[in-house]
């Protein structure tokens, strides 16, 4: 895992997505997990980069979606979307498909989850970090910290949300991590100490073969 220290987030465009053009060039298939927040803007940047015709063996999921009605106002997928989120010919997959229950959506999920992990040669994970630690979805001391399903749905006091869990996330062969902001400083030193996963989720990142955790707090200068 590296910490790396930029000025802004949009600094940290550039390495993803040079690396998706990279996977995309050798003719792999390439899944990206996308996730939603502050980091929405910079997925639309890059979407919108991409060439055309590498899309064609992209495919594009979703860290984690806020349940509810498909096209609901706070869902990742119309932020998305409202923010310029070009998938050109990639293959997007939606969380939220219809009238399902939350059960039904997250075990819907899970399913898409392990089919992309066995279809896609490559797998780039974008994530944000939250000032508590979570990823994706994953918040500290949640039901979804120590699953040992791909997806997990739960309550909390904002919103029901549906997210990949650790040990789908360990299926990330690049992880390209955003954190910004000073209220981002704690979850970053925290980072770089040795927590169980219920405390601090983000600690899953130790355990891929690639991370990369841009941020303007601590780390290397670029």
């Amino acid at each position: 895992m590296q910490l790396i220290r930029l000025s802004s987030i949009q600094g940290g465009a550039e390495p993803l997505y040079q690396r998706l053009v990279e996977e995309l060039e050798t003719g792999d298939k390439v899944l990206w997990l996308v996730p939603g927040g502050s980091n929405i803007p910079l997925s639309a940047e890059i979407s919108k980069r991409l060439p055309e015709e590498l899309t064609k063996n992209l495919t594009i999921y979703l860290t984690d979606e806020r349940y509810g009605d498909v096209w609901h106002a706070d869902s990742n997928t119309r932020q998305l979307d409202e923010a310029g989120f070009e998938p050109k010919q990639a293959t997007m997959v939606p969380v939220l498909t219809g009238d399902l229950t939350l059960e039904e959506t997250t075990e819907h999920y899970a399913d898409a989850l392990a089919a992309a992990f066995v279809e896609n040669d490559v797998v780039i994970g974008q994530f944000g970090m939250g000032p508590d630690g979570h990823i994706a979805g994953i918040l500290p001391g949640s039901p979804a910290v120590d699953s040992t399903e791909l997806a997990a749905g739960y309550q909390t006091e904002s919103f029901t949300r549906i997210t990949m869990t650790p040990e789908a996330i360990q299926h990330v062969d690049a992880a390209y991590v955003y954190a910004f902001g000073d209220a981002k400083r704690e979850a970053l030193e925290n980072l770089e100490r040795e927590l169980p996963l219920v405390e601090q989720p983000a600690q899953i990142l130790k355990q891929l073969p690639e991370s990369f955790v841009y941020n303007d707090q601590i780390g290397e200068d670029v």
